[in-house]
C-alpha cells in the first residue's frame, strides 16, 4: 500500500517555502555568528579590553534572529492552517459524494477523527516540519562549517554523534508509527461508542444498562490507555536518547578543548565558542529527532485521510437540459446484493403508472426499504435497469433525480437551526407563508406555535422535541418540496393514532393524481386505499394487487393483515 507523506502537501507552497528558506538562512546565520562574538567578549573580559561594541553587535544579531524566527513561524502557521482548511473542505466534499454503501462500512468515530484529530495532527506536523527541520538543517550546516574551521578533530567528535542519533531515532520512530496508528483506530472506536452512549442515554437508563455500558467504555478506554502509553513511551525515547549522545560528545569536546588550552593552542574564548557551536549544532539536531515521531503521526493521519478520499464516488452525468419528471416508474429485471457472494434481489420487476399509490409490505428485513434506496440511487443495482418516464435513472444527474423524489424516513433527523430552517431544508427562496402552510398540512403547526419563539425557535438538540414532533417537522419538509415522486418509509411511525389520521388526510390532499407515491408501512390499515400493494419477501415480489384482491387470495398478505 502506498504511504502518503505530508511533504507532498507542503511542496505546493513553493513561493512561501522559498521565503521560509531565506528566513531560515537569516535566522540560522545570526545564530551561528553569535558564538563568535560571545567568545570574543570572553577573551576581551579576560584581557580587560572594552566590550561595548561587541555587546551591541551581539544584541543586533539576536534581534535579527528573533525577527527572522518570528516571520518563519508566522509563515509556517499560515501554510499549516491553509492545508488544514483545504483538507477539511476536501473531506466534506468527499463525504457528500461518496457512495452510501461505502459510508455504511466506515465506523462513525473514524469519520469524526478525520475532521478533528487527524487534521490537527497534520497541521502540527506541517508547522513543525517547516520551522524545526528547515531552520534546524540550515543551522546545523552553518555550525558544522565553522566547527571544522576552528578544529577538525573536535568537529569530527561532534559530527560522529549525529549518525548514531539518527539511526537510534529511526529505530524508535518505526515503533512509534505502528503504535500511533493503533491508537488512532482505538480513539475512533471510543468516539463512536461515546456518541452511541450519548444518543441512547434514555434507553440505557430505561434498561438499567449503565453498569454494562460503563464497563464497555472502561474496556475500550483501557485499551486506548495501553496503546497510548506504548506510543508515548517510544515517542518520548527519541529526544532523551539523542540528548544523551550529544551530551557525551559535549563532555569529550570539553576535555579535548582544555587539553588544547593547556598547550597554548586554544584560548578560553575559543573553547567557549566551540562549546556553544556544539550546542548550536546539537539543539536543532535533538529537536529534529524529537519531532520525527510527531511527523510520523502526521503521516499516519494523512494516510487515513487519503484512504478516505480514495473512496468511490457516486457517478453522475452532467446534463442541465432535463425535462420535468412526470412520475412513471419501471423496475426491469433488477438484481442487487449488499455482499457480492450473497444474492438478495433477483429478477425484480414492477411497473408504476404516473400518480399511482404503491404500498410495499413484508416482514422486517424483507427488502422494502432497499427497493426505494435503489430508486434514489443510494445503492447501485448489479444488473437490470430502473426507468423513470422511460429513461434510465443513470441518465439523470443524481442531484436532479433526488430533487424530484421527496422522502420521509422512519429514522427522522433535524439539523441545528430554527424550526423554519428545518422545514425549508434544501429549498431556496421559500416564503414564510409557504413554510407555515406546509406545517399546517402536516399538523406540526399546533405544537410549533406553543414553542418559545414559534417558527424561530432554535433547535440545537433533537431531545428538545418529542420523536413525534420531530417526525411532523420532517413531514412538513416533504410537503413543502412538492415533488412528483414521494417515498413514505414508515412516515407516521412516531406519531400517535389521532395525529396519524390527520397526517394521512394531509398526505392524501398532497398526493394528488399527479404524484406517484411509494408507501412503506407496518400499520396495514393505513394502506388499504393504495392503488397497488406489493408483498416483498427476500427482496422479491411474491404477491401484488389491491387490498381487496390480496385479502381474497388469502395468502401471505392475508395472514400478515389478520395477525396484525
Amino acid at each position: 500500500m502506498k504511504k502518503h507523506n505530508i511533504y507532498s502537501l507542503i511542496i505546493q507552497y513553493k513561493s512561501r517555502l522559498a521565503l521560509c528558506i531565506i528566513l531560515s538562512l537569516i535566522g540560522s546565520g545570526s545564530a551561528i555568528i553569535a558564538p563568535v562574538y560571545i567568545g570574543e567578549i570572553i577573551d576581551k573580559i579576560i584581557a580587560t579590553e572594552n566590550i561595548v561594541q561587541s555587546l551591541i553587535i551581539l544584541f543586533v544579531i539576536y534581534v535579527i534572529n528573533m525577527i527572522a524566527v518570528l516571520f518563519l513561524n508566522r509563515l509556517s502557521y499560515y501554510i499549516s492552517n491553509d492545508i488544514s482548511t483545504k483538507l477539511r473542505s476536501k473531506l466534506y466534499n468527499k463525504l457528500n459524494k461518496i457512495t452510501l454503501s461505502n459510508i455504511d462500512k466506515l465506523p462513525f468515530g473514524d469519520i469524526i477523527n478525520l475532521f478533528s484529530v487527524d487534521i490537527e495532527n497534520i497541521a502540527y506536523g506541517v508547522s513543525n516540519s517547516i520551522v524545526t527541520i528547515m531552520y534546524g538543517i540550515t543551522t546545523m550546516l552553518g555550525a558544522t562549517i565553522i566547527m571544522l574551521r576552528i578544529d577538525i578533530i573536535m568537529a569530527i567528535i561532534v559530527l560522529i554523534s549525529a549518525p548514531i542519533a539518527v539511526i537510534t531515532s529511526k529505530i524508535i520512530t518505526n515503533k512509534t508509527r505502528k503504535y500511533y496508528n493503533k491508537r488512532a483506530n482505538i480513539t475512533a472506536k471510543l468516539n463512536a461508542y461515546t456518541d452511541n452512549i450519548v444518543t441512547s442515554h434514555k434507553l440505557i437508563k430505561d434498561f438499567n444498562y449503565e453498569k454494562n455500558a460503563q464497563d464497555r467504555f472502561i474496556d475500550i478506554n483501557n485499551d486506548l490507555y495501553k496503546i497510548g502509553r506504548k506510543a508515548q513511551f517510544y515517542s518520548s525515547l527519541a529526544n532523551p536518547v539523542a540528548r544523551l549522545i550529544s551530551n557525551l560528545s559535549y563532555i569529550i569536546v570539553s576535555i579535548f578543548g582544555i587539553i588544547l588550552n593547556n598547550i597554548g593552542k586554544f584560548t578560553i574564548g575559543n573553547i567557549s565558542s566551540f562549546l556553544l557551536y556544539t550546542n548550536v549544532f546539537s539543539r536543532p539536531f535533538n529537536e529534529i529527532t524529537s519531532v520525527i515521531s510527531e511527523i510520523q503521526q502526521s503521516n499516519a493521519s494523512f494516510d487515513r485521510i487519503c484512504r478516505f478520499l480514495d473512496n468511490k464516488e457516486e457517478v453522475s452525468i452532467i446534463n442541465s437540459n432535463n425535462e420535468k419528471i412526470l412520475g412513471e416508474i419501471e423496475f426491469k429485471n433488477i438484481e442487487f446484493s449488499y455482499v457480492k457472494s450473497k444474492k438478495f434481489i433477483t429478477e425484480f420487476n414492477l411497473q408504476v403508472k404516473k400518480g399511482e399509490k404503491i404500498a410495499i409490505v413484508g416482514k422486517t428485513g424483507a427488502g422494502k426499504t432497499t427497493i426505494v434506496n435503489l430508486l434514489m440511487r443510494f445503492y447501485e443495482i448489479n444488473s437490470g435497469e430502473i426507468l423513470i418516464d422511460g429513461k434510465n435513472i443513470k441518465d439523470f444527474p443524481i442531484d436532479f433525480l433526488r430533487k424530484n423524489i421527496g422522502m420521509v424516513l422512519q429514522d427522522t433527523k433535524l439539523f441545528m437551526g430554527t424550526i423554519k430552517e428545518n422545514i425549508a431544508y434544501g429549498r431556496d427562496n421559500v416564503s414564510d407563508d409557504e413554510i407555515i402552510k406546509a406545517a399546517k398540512l402536516s399538523h406540526a403547526d399546533q405544537f410549533i406555535e406553543r414553542l418559545p419563539q414559534g417558527y424561530d425557535t432554535y433547535i440545537n438538540n433533537e431531545n428538545m422535541l418529542s420523536s413525534g414532533e420531530v417526525q411532523l417537522i420532517t413531514i412538513a419538509r416533504i410537503m413543502l418540496s412538492n415533488t412528483p415522486i414521494v417515498i413514505l418509509d414508515e412516515a407516521t411511525s412516531n406519531v400517535d393514532q389521532i395525529t396519524e389520521k390527520l397526517v394521512q388526510k394531509a398526505f392524501y390532499e398532497l398526493m394528488n393524481k399527479d404524484t406517484t407515491c411509494f408507501i412503506i408501512a407496518h400499520r396495514l390499515s393505513t394502506i388499504e386505499n393504495a392503488d397497488k400493494i406489493i408483498f416483498i419477501e427476500n427482496g422479491n415480489i411474491v404477491e401484488q394487487g389491491t387490498h381487496d384482491q390480496l385479502m381474497n387470495m388469502k395468502g401471505k398478505y392475508y395472514d400478515l393483515y389478520n395477525n396484525y
